[in-house]
């Protein structure tokens, strides 16, 4: 009658050489999953940086460009034009 509200939890029991193997195949699972995961990301990382590091030399660039124009021909517009 004291067991009734109790929840019963099932127990397994296992061999602890299955046991050992097993883990050892989920660790070789989870060093795959990592690694392909850190390779995903480390491609991911660099074409992301690739793409910013184009966008801020044409910024760059465009900048300099107008420096160039706005110092080189201050007086002379009908040059540039």
């Amino acid at each position: 009658m004291a067991d009734e509200g109790k929840q019963i939890i099932p127990v397994g029991v296992v061999d602890p050489d299955q046991f050992a193997q097993i883990m050892a195949r989920l660790d070789k699972i989870d060093e795959k999953i990592e690694f392909y995961s850190g390779e995903k990301f480390l491609r991911a990382g660099k074409s992301v940086g690739r793409d910013l590091g184009t966008a801020y030399g044409l910024c760059a660039g465009l900048i300099i460009i107008l420096a160039y124009i706005l110092f080189v021909y201050a007086g002379h517009w009908t040059r540039v034009i």
